[in-house]
């Protein structure tokens, strides 16, 4: 059996994107948070170049937390959103692909959010 490329064919028509594309398996998302006492709430929204989302979550942070995500859409720009603990909020817009380079970036702490393309 090969082993697994970062990209693979979809087998079928996926109906929420409409055609047959070529999907990133590898990370897509990074979160980061610095506090190191404070949990946070994060929802995440990648719109595509339609402006529909194509990928919405929420996840929880715990304190120094590093959380990365495999979001399985296919490569391109999103617009990322992002809002943490229902208040603060912070967007760009990221190449989304299998290099570290195409990765969305979200980082918290010190009171603040930020969003960025790629991973230093």
């Amino acid at each position: 059996m090969l082993p697994d490329s970062p990209l693979q064919r979809r087998s079928a028509v996926d109906p929420s994107v409409g055609d047959e594309r070529l999907l990133v398996s590898d990370e897509t998302l990074v979160l980061r948070n610095y506090d190191s006492e404070t949990t946070h709430e994060v929802t995440v929204e990648f719109h595509n170049a339609d402006d529909e989302i194509a990928f919405q979550r929420t996840y929880t942070l715990t304190p120094q937390a590093v959380t990365s995500i495999q979001t399985r859409l296919p490569r391109a720009v999103y617009h990322v959103d992002v809002r943490v603990d229902g208040a603060d909020s912070s967007s760009a817009d990221c190449l989304v692909g299998s290099a570290p380079s195409e990765t969305a970036l979200v980082e918290v702490g010190n009171g603040l959010v930020s969003v960025a393309e790629g991973v230093a």
